[in-house]
């Protein structure tokens, strides 16, 4: 899956898929501090491991309400209350962002697994590359034994000059393959336009030249595939670094839950205090009722401690990370959500899906704060998690690097973010056996 070397946690592995398409978990190094670059690119993929069957076989997907990205606040009704969202975009320190982050995971070729050479030539051109490219990237073509398919050598000149729809096509071919890593590990942004991506960063002008036209579409995900060609046209270091700050930007959101009647606090207290805080959370729902001149509260402040003390921000690195299997996942922070100390016991796939089977019950409605959304694909592997918050709202870290936050987005972002993964994932919603 990666570059920097794809290892098995520690004690026995929990069983992985057969195929290109399987993933297995990121693992740390001891010497993760020369390999740290390499997860700059890593913001999007998560977990993938085999779900226990007997899950996947009992529950039955649930069909998930659309979500788009919003240029002002919207609101969102329910046994919640009533929310006003806000879209934002959060991107990490510059301080976090490795100098040589655009040459540890870059790679000049491109895999066509199974597919031999007129297979791969005729896709380049119906993707619509014109007869001279392919003739040219042919003249690079050679068999390639792992795969029993091709691998071609594009220059960097035809890269540039790839037209937006064609980058988009083939693009989202290549990343179906880890072997393509820049395209299966693309820099993704949920948004309209470049503008809301690139807008307002701290990249130049002359930058921003370069990268845009190098930005394409899958859905309603931009994506940036291309740090190598950014490298060869940037030569300022601290401007590169720049430009990964702008390319590590996510959209999130900030939710405030308004009180329109003080006869609603015993129920906002009922379903914003589980896990032992009802009583501790209706003092600050009483005084935003009464105090606040619009009656509101930012959602954060009725979260558990670990989600309040997490939310928007960057995991920090530090030498205890040394001999840890992997860095925080989204199942770990889904697992953590409502424990006022982390249990590093998550950090391992084998004993996180232990406790999903043993600690959770799956739900089929009436959702509640706290539980667990498990995404999985087609084939009852499971790829991505994230902790349900009201209606479409949801806590997810996206990824083990350390330049993607923990932040609040909805169900239809994340199908969007993973669509590589599954067009159309199975969601299942656990729930704490003692909740």
């Amino acid at each position: 899956m990666d570059p920097m070397s794809a290892e098995k946690a520690r004690g026995k592995s929990a069983p992985a898929p057969a195929g290109e398409a399987a993933h297995s978990f990121i693992m740390m190094r001891k010497r993760w501090l020369a390999a740290l670059a390499a997860l700059i690119i890593l913001p999007w993929l998560v977990v993938a491991a085999i779900y226990f069957q007997e899950s996947a076989e009992s529950a039955s997907a649930r069909p998930a309400q659309p979500a788009n990205a919003a240029a002002s606040v919207s609101s969102a009704v329910g046994d919640w209350g009533t929310l006003s969202i806000t879209p934002i975009v959060i991107s990490p320190p510059l301080e976090y962002i490795p100098s040589d982050w655009s040459r540890i995971t870059t790679t000049d070729q491109w895999f066509f697994p199974g597919a031999p050479v007129e297979v791969v030539e005729t896709f380049l051109l119906s993707a619509g590359l014109s007869p001279v490219q392919v003739s040219r990237l042919r003249t690079t073509a050679r068999p390639d034994p792992r795969t029993k398919g091709m691998v071609v050598t594009p220059d960097l000149d035809l890269v540039r000059n790839l037209p937006q729809q064609v980058r988009a096509k083939l693009y989202n071919e290549l990343g179906k393959t880890e072997l393509n890593f820049d395209q299966a590990n693309a820099f993704r942004f949920y948004g309209s336009t470049t503008e809301d991506w690139l807008g307002g960063s701290m990249i130049s002008s002359q930058t921003r030249q370069i990268v845009e036209p190098l930005i394409y579409r899958d859905g309603d995900v931009l994506l940036f595939a291309d740090p190598e060609v950014a490298r060869s046209l940037i030569s300022d270091p601290v401007e590169l670094r720049r430009l990964a700050k702008t390319l590590l930007r996510q959209s999130t959101m900030v939710v405030r839950l308004t009180i329109t009647d003080s006869n609603e606090i015993p129920a906002l207290a009922e379903y914003w205090g589980r896990g032992g805080r009802r009583t501790d959370l209706r003092p600050l729902l009483e005084s935003a009722f009464e105090s606040m001149p619009d009656r509101s509260v930012d959602i954060v402040h009725l979260l558990p401690t670990f989600a309040r003390n997490h939310l928007y921000r960057y995991p920090r690195l530090t030498a205890a990370d040394l001999n840890k299997p992997v860095l925080a996942n989204c199942l770990w922070s889904a697992l953590n959500f409502f424990n006022n100390q982390p249990d590093d016991r998550y950090l391992d796939i084998n004993t996180a899906l232990k406790t999903l089977q043993r600690d959770y019950y799956i739900v089929e409605d009436g959702f509640q704060l706290g539980d667990v959304v498990a995404f999985v694909d087609k084939n009852g592997n499971l790829f991505h998690v994230a902790t349900h918050l009201a209606g479409d709202i949801v806590l997810s870290k996206n990824g083990t690097s350390p330049v993607a936050p923990w932040a609040i987005t909805t169900i239809g972002h994340l199908k969007a973010f993973y669509r590589l993964r599954s067009a159309e994932p199975r969601l299942m919603y656990h729930r704490r056996n003692d909740m």
